[in-house]
This record gives C-alpha cells, structure tokens and sequence, in this order.
C-alpha cells in the first residue's frame, strides 16, 4: 500500500474511533442513540477519458474522450448512527457499466465494475439531526476494469487492458439541511477525497418528504453529480457521473 493510501486510512481510522467513543458517550448521557438507514438508487450517466501508452493498439499515446457507459446494473445504500453532538454513517454504491463505442476506426469495449465505500464521523455543532453537519473519514474505490480495443479496417490484432485497483482517500465534507414546510425539507451535501486517487468530488441536492406518526422517515428525490480520477501506471481514468437519485431512509 502506498504511503499516502496507509495515512489517510490511519487519520480516517482515528476518527472512525473517535467518533464511536463520543457516540456511545452521547448516547449513555443523552439516552438518545438514533438510527437511519436509506436504499437508493442512481440513474446516473456515465463518462470516461481514458488515457493510456500500448504499443499494441498504437505507437502514440491514445486519447478517448467522452466515452459514454450504460449502466447495467446499481445498488446504493446508505446507514447511520448517532446521539448528541456526534454521528457515524456508512455509503456503499456498487456501479455495473458496460458500452462500446467506436473512435478513430478503434471500437472500444468497456467493462467496468465499481464498488465506492465511504466511513465517516460526522459533527453536528447544534446537536445530531440538526441543520449543519461537517464529517471526516475515508473513501474505498475498487475498480475491475476491462478495456478491449480493435482496430477497424486493418490486420492489428485485437488488444486488452485488464486492471483490478484499489484506491484508498481521506475524505472531508459537510451536510446541510433547510425545512420549508412541515413535512417538506432541502438537503444539500458535498464532498472531496483524496490520497490514493488523484481527487474524488460529489455534489447533491435533494427534496425530502417527511412521513411516519412523527415524520421520522423521508422519501428523497434529487440530483448527484460526481468526478472521479485515478491513475495506475501509465494509465488515466477520468470518470464523470451525474443523473437523478430516489431513495427512501428509515429512523429508529
């Protein structure tokens, strides 16, 4: 593990642990220990620059941007707990993408599985559930990827490049949230990593309906954007994610 990928595990360790020390603390003061989980799903449109050497496909550095992925397949979940002025929350997406497209009499196949786990401590300086929230932790991104490039109209034989990475960050971010009516709010969250990868960024904005006998749940209607770099070798993936989510979160 790189040195940079082994610190911000390490700082995002030490505040996963911190927080769960003041959360129980809270909670044994307070006696007022909450719990949320939310399934949700992404529509999200997927771009991908990619950037790369093999002598293989050609004797130049190749270039492909813009390459637009359907998604095949998404499972998004989010779960978390907290009690006085402190939180812990856990956010898993799994993404299943797959295109082809053809540039510069190269067809391009892409076969890409990704996995992205965030673990954070959260803030809340006017206590758990209220208005602002700031949050520190780390973001997991594993990537299996498979490139399958053919040469159109010539007798290159085809090529493939197969990566299977992992990229460990240190992420910060805060959290907002704004009622306008009694059952009605606007959240608003963003983000940045960065460690292992060369920058992580997500935004999103959402409308929440409260319901339940005290309005505890909320079904949410939004918009994330994302951009995601990495970099193995001599190889640069550029992602782009954006497109409207729906998810439904519980509270106990």
């Amino acid at each position: 593990m790189p040195q940079r990928s082994f610190a911000s595990s390490l700082i995002a360790l030490t505040l996963l642990i911190a927080g769960l020390s003041s959360v129980g603390t809270s909670a044994q003061e307070d006696q007022g220990l909450q719990w949320s989980v939310m399934p949700y799903l992404w529509g999200s449109t997927t771009e991908l620059d990619l950037t790369f050497r093999d002598a293989s496909v050609s004797p130049d550095e190749l270039s492909f941007k813009d390459l637009v992925d359907t998604l095949d397949g998404a499972f998004m979940f989010q779960t978390e707990i907290g009690a006085g002025y402190w939180s812990v929350f856990a956010d898993v997406t799994y993404l299943k993408i797959a295109s082809t497209d053809i540039r510069d009499r190269i067809s391009v196949d892409v076969d890409s599985t990704q996995i992205f786990a965030d673990g954070a401590v959260a803030y809340w300086p006017q206590g758990f559930g209220s208005a602002l929230s700031v949050f520190g932790g780390v973001r997991h991104s594993s990537f299996d990827n498979s490139f399958g490039f053919t040469a159109t109209n010539t007798e290159i034989p085809p090529a493939e490049r197969v990566s299977d990475t992992d990229y460990n960050d240190l992420l910060l971010g805060l959290r907002y949230h704004t009622p306008i009516s009694d059952r009605w709010d606007i959240r608003t969250y963003a983000d940045y990593a960065f460690g292992d990868s060369e920058g992580v960024f997500v935004i999103r904005g959402s409308f929440a309906y409260n319901f339940g006998k005290s309005g505890q749940n909320a079904a949410v209607v939004g918009y994330q954007y994302k951009e995601a770099e990495f970099t193995e070798g001599d190889q640069t993936n550029s992602f782009t994610y954006y497109g409207p989510l729906v998810g439904v979160e519980f509270s106990f």
